[in-house]
């Protein structure tokens, strides 16, 4: 099978190696489509300080080709999901038979390989089987969907509550879109009025420039209140200090990433107004939560024009998104199709 890696800065190549199964509780998949994040198009700069060669791709797609003997949940031809977080399998909670408290996952792309490869051996266990109703390209925002519902789970989100979310690029827009769903108030703020724009049109209804008249306007949508809870993307080019004044005292902000970059903040508006700061990253506890919502349309992804290509221009789309983010520090999300 063919695999490609990024071996040093801007220089992606392939190579040939075997994939067979060597366990009953396996199966190959044949990756049909893969999602770059704006991680994989650091990597290929050199922005990030991975160890090199590095496998992209987080998020993909694919279909069964072999199924193990001792496979319940899936068959030859079956869709499905490839976790993009896995349990480290040597950790003490994994040495004890409870993989689904490791404190050391491992992330594809990141610390493992990533999923741009022709086929993919992975333990039943690590596959969900995708509904007819959920398409390929839907279900490459599996993990993104489950990390922004480990947001609100962590903000323990109610009925008409104010949440500012800070950064509109796709882990805020899918946040918001989730959080009107189940039935909060997202103002979705960014210096980028077609980002905002594109959130418009997925139905969120609160948008504001990150301009000197945004408290002002925060106070008006929220009656004077300011944001019960505000949500900082990381990447998102804003200062992470906006979270401290946009939020009301005792409040609690989340920074949200699949990574995080070397930032500093004044912690004083913090600390005065007794702010809870947390994080969530790399979780995909939810992926089936995550199905489900995709089944009931939850998210809409279609105004956020998500560039596809074939794997053969996967160098052209590298550069591409790669200069964008030597420009200003943004990418936008690309889809590889590998058939």
């Amino acid at each position: 099978m063919k695999i490609w890696k990024i071996l040093s800065p801007k220089t992606l190549t392939s190579e040939e190696r075997p994939e067979n199964i060597d366990s009953n509780t396996q199966a190959k998949v044949k990756v049909t489509k893969v999602l770059l994040t704006d991680t994989d198009f650091r990597i290929f700069n050199g922005t990030s300080k991975p160890k090199y060669p590095v496998v992209p791709g987080r998020f993909a797609v694919g279909v069964v080709t072999e199924a193990g003997a001792d496979c319940v949940n899936v068959e030859k031809n079956t869709r499905v999901y490839l976790h993009d977080v896995l349990p480290c399998g040597k950790c003490p909670e994994c040495v004890n038979g409870k993989p689904e408290n490791c404190t050391a996952p491992t992330t594809a792309g990141l610390n493992r390989e990533g999923y741009m490869r022709e086929f993919v051996v992975s333990e039943e266990t690590d596959l969900s089987p995708l509904p007819p109703s959920v398409s390929d390209k839907e279900a490459l925002f599996i993990g993104v969907i489950s990390m922004c519902e480990s947001v609100i789970d962590r903000l323990d989100v109610a009925k008409g509550m104010h949440v500012a979310v800070f950064g509109a690029d796709t882990i805020g827009n899918i946040l918001a879109q989730l959080l009107i769903y189940h039935k909060a108030v997202p103002i979705l703020i960014d210096a980028d009025e077609a980002k905002l724009s594109a959130a418009a049109q997925c139905g969120i209804y609160y948008t504001l420039k990150s301009d000197a008249s945004l408290n002002e306007n925060l106070l008006r949508i929220t009656g004077g209140r300011l944001a019960s809870a505000s949500v900082f993307c990381s990447f998102s080019g804003l200062s992470p200090e906006l979270t401290f004044d946009a939020t009301a005292e005792e409040g609690t902000v989340v920074y949200v990433g699949f990574e995080f970059p070397d930032s500093s903040a004044r912690f004083k508006t913090a600390l005065d107004k007794r702010l809870t700061l947390t994080s969530v990253t790399n979780d995909d506890s939810g992926n089936a939560a995550a199905i489900n919502l995709l089944v009931n349309k939850a998210v809409n992804l279609e105004p956020l024009g998500f560039e596809e290509v074939p794997f053969a221009q996967a160098n052209e789309l590298f550069s591409k998104q790669g200069s964008v983010i030597e420009k200003n520090g943004r990418a936008c999300y690309g889809i590889l199709n590998m058939l």
